[in-house]
C-alpha cells in the first residue's frame, strides 16, 4: 500500500471514529434500554416489592410494636413484615372480605371488576393492643368490621355494638377521598369514638364530618347519639374531599377541600380547609341536636408571596409526626382553573390554626351579598366553637349563630414567607416527614426531611433546614410510572413504604451506599456523609464529610475525581460530568473549564460544530488538535464534581517506517473499526426498537381520537 493510500485509510478511519462517538455520546441515556457501561450505583437490591396483583392498594397502618404493616386493599387486608415486606405471603397473611351486594352496585350501573368490590377504606387500632377497626366500601352498601391484628375474625360473644353498618364511616365509592381516626380519649363518657370525613349518600350528595354512637362496650348499651354536620348545608361542607383527621387535645381536626361557598367571581373555585370539633361536643338540646354545636372550619393557605400572591388552593395530603402535635404539613396542587399545573409544600402551625379560629367570622348577609367579616359586638356569648362541659347547655342564640357562621374570616398562615417546597408541572399525591438530628462535632443541626409522592411514580426528597432553607435532596424513581397513592414512614425499620394500584414498596431513608457514588451528592443528603479515605457514602457518623445546607461549596474538591484521557489527533473524546445526571439535579447549573497554555482559564462555550454537552452534563470535543491539551473541570454551581486531564498524541498518525509498525497500527485500527461497526448496529438496532415503539404509540393515539369523534 502505498503512502497517498495509507493516508486516505487513516483519514477515513479517524472520521469513522469521529461520528461513531459523537454518535455514542448522545446515546448516554437511550430510549429503550439503559447503557450498560455506565457505573451507576441505582442498585435495586436494597428494595423490597409486595404484590399480589392489581388489588388498589391504598390504606396502611402501621403498628410498630408488632412490626406489622397493614394494608388495606381490594376485597382484602394484608399484614406485612416491615423489616422486609417481600417475605410475606399473599395467602398466608391475607383476611379475605369480599364485597356482599354485588348484584344490586351492577344493577345501579356500577362496573363488577372494580366499583362493586369492597375497598378497604379505614384501618385504625381499637387502643386495646389487640384489635383493628376496619371499614370498606363493600360494592357502594358501605360495612365496618372489628378483626383481631393476627387477622381473624372475633367470636360472637365479643360482639362489638355499633358495628356492621359502614355508612357515613367509609365511602360507597371507591374513587372517593375519605378520613378517619379512632379516638379513644377525651370523648362524651369517656367512651371511645370513631371521627370520619366521607360522603355519606351513594349520589355524593351528603359530605359529612361524622361521629358514631357512643356504646358502653360492657353493657353495650348506647350512650350517646352520633353526631355530624348539617345535612345539604352548603355553608358547612360543598363537595368536600377529605384528606386527614387528627386527635389533638380536646379537639378533633379534619383536613379537606371543597368548593367555595364564599368565591363570588365567574364560576367555582375550590379552596382547602382545615375544620375543629371538640370532642365533648353533644350537639344542643333542641337546635343541632343531631349536629355538632361546635363546628368551624377556616381556609388553608398555601401561596408564593407577592403583589399578587400565587394559591395552592387544592390540599392533597396532610402528616403530622407521630409525637409532635405542633405542625402539620400538607401538599397542595393548583386547581383546575388556573391554567398552570403546580405543586407546594405548606408547614401550619397548631397556634397559627388556633389564633385564625379565635379570629372573626365571615358571613353572607343575603345570597346577593359580598362575604364581610361578623362584627365582634354581634358574637354571642360563650363564643361559638368553644369547647364546653355541656353543649346541650348553650342558650339558642349560640346555636343559631353557629348554624348559619362556619367559617372564619380568615385564613390559616403557613410557616415561613414562602412554601417548603413548590415546583411547576408537578402534582403531588401524598406526603409524610421525618426530623433528621445531624451531630456536626458539637454544631447540631435539625432538618426536616419531605418524602413527597408523585402522580408519576416519582418520590421528591426534599430537605429543609433552620432559618428556612430548602432544597431537593434526592428524586427517587420509586413506582416506575405508577402514580403513588399512599406513603407510610417508620423511624423503628429506618424505611418508607409506598403504595401504588398494583404493588407495595420499602426502601430504605439513608440508601447512602447504594444511592450515591460522588461526594457532591452523598454530601447533600441529610442521612449520609462522605468517607474520603474509602471514597464511598455512608451513614452520616461525626467525622465524614456532610453538607445538606450546600454551605461548604468546596467540600468535596479534595474528593473530585480525577482523570486522565488520551486521543489522538483527530479523535472525538467525551468526559462525562455524571455517570448520570440525578434527576434532583437536573435543573441546576453545570459549567466547564479549560486550563490551556495559550489562553490560561477559560469558561467552555458550546458550538453545534465541535463542543457540544451531552444530556447528562458531559462535554464531547470533535476533532481534538494540539490546541485542546490541557485539564479540564466541571463545576456543579461552585463545587468541583469531577476533572480530566487530556493528553493528545500527535505521533498516532504518523505513517510507519518499517513493515512490523505498519501490521501493528493496521491491526489496531481494524481491531478499532469493528467496535464503531459493532456500535453502529446496536444504536441502529435500538432507534428501529423506538421507531416501533412510537409508531404503536401513534397508532393507539389516533384510534382513541377515532373513538372520541365517534362519540361526539
Amino acid at each position: 500500500m502505498g503512502g497517498g493510500q495509507w493516508i486516505v485509510g487513516m483519514l477515513l478511519a479517524i472520521l469513522w471514529s469521529a461520528k461513531a462517538e459523537s454518535w455514542t455520546a448522545f446515546q448516554e441515556q437511550p430510549c429503550c434500554r439503559p447503557v450498560s457501561h455506565h457505573r451507576i450505583r441505582h442498585h435495586r437490591d436494597h428494595i423490597r416489592e409486595f404484590s399480589c396483583g392489581n388489588l388498589f392498594y391504598r390504606t396502611l397502618y402501621m403498628n410498630e410494636e408488632r412490626n406489622t404493616l397493614y394494608v388495606g386493599a381490594m376485597d382484602r387486608i394484608y399484614k406485612l413484615n416491615m423489616t422486609d415486606i417481600s417475605q410475606s405471603h399473599c395467602e398466608r397473611d391475607a383476611l379475605l372480605l369480599e364485597a356482599s351486594n354485588v348484584a344490586r352496585c351492577v344493577s345501579k350501573g356500577k362496573s363488577e371488576p372494580f366499583e362493586c368490590r369492597n375497598h378497604i377504606r379505614v384501618l385504625q387500632p381499637l387502643g386495646d393492643g389487640e384489635r383493628l377497626y376496619v371499614c370498606g366500601t363493600n360494592a357502594h352498601s358501605p360495612k365496618d368490621w372489628v378483626v383481631y391484628l393476627n387477622l381473624t375474625h372475633l367470636p360472637r360473644h365479643e360482639y362489638v355494638p355499633g358495628v356492621g353498618l359502614g355508612v357515613a364511616k367509609c365511602p360507597y365509592d371507591p374513587a372517593d377521598n375519605s378520613t378517619a381516626v379512632w379516638v379513644t380519649q377525651g370523648n362524651p363518657g369517656g367512651l371511645p369514638a370513631l371521627y370520619a370525613g366521607t360522603n355519606a349518600e351513594f349520589t355524593k350528595a351528603d359530605p359529612v364530618i361524622f361521629r358514631n354512637d357512643l356504646f358502653d362496650y360492657r353493657t353495650g348499651q348506647k350512650r350517646f347519639n352520633f353526631k355530624r354536620t348539617l345535612k345539604y348545608d352548603s355553608k358547612w361542607l360543598d363537595k368536600t374531599n377529605f384528606v386527614g383527621s387528627f386527635d389533638v387535645g380536646e379537639y378533633v381536626l379534619l383536613f379537606f377541600r371543597e368548593t367555595a361557598v364564599e368565591f363570588m367571581n365567574c364560576g367555582k373555585a375550590v379552596y382547602s380547609r382545615v375544620a375543629r370539633v371538640c370532642k365533648q361536643d353533644t350537639g344542643g338540646k333542641h337546635i343541632l341536636s343531631q349536629n355538632w354545636a361546635t363546628y368551624l372550619k377556616a381556609r388553608l393557605n398555601c401561596s408564593i408571596p407577592g403583589e399578587f400572591p400565587f394559591y395552592f388552593d387544592e390540599i392533597q395530603s396532610v402528616y403530622q409526626i407521630p409525637g409532635d402535635s405542633t405542625r402539620f404539613y400538607a401538599a397542595f396542587t393548583t386547581g383546575a382553573s388556573d391554567g398552570l399545573v403546580g405543586s407546594a409544600i405548606c408547614t401550619y402551625t397548631m397556634e397559627d390554626i388556633q389564633n385564625a379560629f379565635a379570629g372573626r367570622f365571615k358571613e353572607q348577609a343575603t345570597s346577593s351579598s359580598a362575604w364581610l367579616p361578623v362584627l365582634r359586638a354581634r358574637v354571642p356569648e360563650p363564643r361559638p366553637g368553644t369547647c364546653v362541659n355541656n353543649t346541650e347547655a348553650l342558650p339558642d342564640n349560640v346555636l343559631n349563630f353557629i348554624r348559619s357562621h362556619p367559617l372564619m374570616d380568615s385564613a390559616v398562615r403557613h410557616e415561613g414567607e414562602a412554601p417548603a417546597f413548590y415546583k411547576r408541572d408537578l402534582v403531588l399525591t401524598t406526603l409524610v416527614v421525618d426530623k433528621q438530628f445531624v451531630d456536626m462535632l458539637g454544631d447540631d443541626i435539625t432538618y426536616t426531611v419531605f418524602y413527597a409522592g408523585t402522580s408519576t411514580g416519582e418520590v421528591y426528597k426534599i430537605v429543609q433546614w433552620a432559618g428556612g432553607g430548602s432544597r431537593v435532596a434526592d428524586v427517587w424513581r420509586a413506582a416506575g410510572t405508577e402514580a403513588v397513592r399512599a406513603l407510610a414512614l417508620s423511624r423503628l425499620t429506618h424505611a418508607l413504604y409506598l403504595a401504588t394500584d398494583n404493588r407495595l414498596r420499602q426502601l430504605p431513608l439513608g440508601a447512602c451506599t447504594h444511592r450515591y457514588d460522588s461526594c457532591v451528592r452523598c454530601v447533600l443528603d441529610p442521612y449520609c456523609g462522605w468517607d474520603k479515605e474509602a471514597g464511598i457514602c455512608r451513614p452520616y457518623t461525626p467525622g465524614l464529610l456532610h453538607d445538606a445546607t450546600n454551605s461548604t461549596p468546596s467540600i468535596c474538591e479534595a474528593s473530585a475525581p480525577q482523570r486522565t484521557v488520551r486521543a489522538g489527533y483527530g479523535q472525538s473524546v467525551h468526559m462525562s460530568a455524571f455517570g448520570k445526571t440525578p434527576e434532583a439535579l437536573k435543573d441546576q447549573n453545570v459549567i466547564w473549564y479549560h486550563h490551556s497554555r495559550e489562553k490560561g482559564r477559560y469558561k467552555i462555550n458550546y458550538n453545534w460544530e465541535r463542543i457540544l454537552q451531552t444530556s447528562e452534563r458531559g462535554l464531547v470535543l470533535l476533532s481534538v488538535t494540539e490546541s485542546d491539551r490541557g485539564r479540564y473541570e466541571c463545576y456543579f454551581g461552585p463545587t468541583l464534581i469531577a476533572s480530566y486531564n487530556l493528553d493528545i498524541d500527535t505521533q498516532r498518525c504518523t505513517q510507519p517506517s518499517r513493515s512490523q509498525e505498519y501490521k501493528q497500527v493496521y491491526s489496531d485500527w481494524c481491531h478499532e473499526f469493528e467496535k464503531y461497526k459493532s456500535a453502529m448496529k446496536a444504536w441502529e438496532s435500538r432507534q428501529m426498537q423506538c421507531s416501533k415503539n412510537l409508531n404503536a404509540s401513534s397508532q393507539q393515539n389516533n384510534m382513541d381520537n377515532e373513538i372520541v369523534a365517534s362519540l361526539r
